[in-house]
């Protein structure tokens, strides 16, 4: 009798135990890949665009803009914004409002394309910025001696290749970004700050990658965020990630504005 009991409590236990294991895997599971969506506000302006890249090849992008900032007096940097290459819109949304509304005229391109190599992916991009960026500058909001981009992990590095070869690209920001050799950098032009943030958890881009690309890229002593845990897509560790970014660039940059204030009944 015993013995029944003693088997009926272990599987009751054992059945406790897998439930739990598997609830705390799929809020994992969930939290990594559902994290962003569309973002709602009245005050956010979104248009979506098609780049026509040649017959072939059309790119996604989208737009940003802040209702608070319709007087553009003074001309804004402009920010492109190239996410990671395994996801589609909207999941990069929340980088194109965080900027736009602080009034910076933004631009996400969707840049979906998984199963390319980082080498593939760095080569094919590497050409498409380079047009969209010529587009982008068109925007009557945009100065365009001032251009920003920002890249995630295998788009950190074409937004850095690039961006250091463009003499109007003055910042370039990098999450997760891979290691970036001297030798794929053909000519410098220009002052390009390089803004870099990593975890020291990251399995894919390993902080060793960091520590080359802060030595080779000269990047300054206070130009970059390492976090002890995040991994490869800094889990968490957006807000903190924004705010430094926003931050370095409005004190290198120090665009003027006007922002209009609305005063409550």
């Amino acid at each position: 009798m015993l013995i029944i009991v003693f088997w009926i409590i272990s599987f009751i236990l054992i059945g406790f135990t897998i439930y739990f294991v598997s609830k705390i895997v799929a809020m994992k599971y969930k939290k990594a890949n559902k994290r962003w969506g569309h973002v709602y506000t009245d005050n956010l302006i979104k248009e979506e665009k098609i780049f026509k890249i040649s017959e072939e090849v059309k790119i996604r992008g989208w737009s940003y803009g802040s209702t608070d900032f319709i007087d553009y007096e003074h001309k804004m940097p402009g920010i492109i914004v190239i996410p990671r290459k395994d996801k589609k819109y909207p999941f990069f949304e929340h980088w194109g409002a965080h900027f736009a509304l602080q009034g910076y005229p933004t631009l996400c391109i969707e840049v979906y394309d998984k199963k390319l190599s980082r080498s593939d992916f760095v080569t094919k991009y590497r050409p498409i910025l380079r047009t969209i960026k010529k587009e982008f500058i068109k925007d009557k909001r945009v100065d365009v001696n001032n251009i920003i981009y920002f890249g995630s992990e295998d788009s950190a590095k074409v937004a850095i290749l690039e961006g250091l070869e463009d003499e109007v690209v003055k910042i370039v920001c990098g999450g997760s970004t891979p290691k970036v050799e001297i030798s794929e950098i053909n000519q410098k032009k220009g002052k390009t700050y390089i803004l870099l943030v990593h975890c020291k958890d990251d399995k894919v881009s390993p902080i060793s990658d960091y520590e080359h690309n802060k030595k080779t890229l000269e990047v300054g002593d206070n130009d970059f965020l390492v976090f002890d845990y995040g991994g490869h897509h800094i889990i968490s560790q957006e807000p903190i990630t924004s705010a430094f970014f926003s931050i370095r660039i409005k004190q290198k940059l120090q665009p003027k504005y006007r922002q209009i204030i609305r005063k409550e009944n």
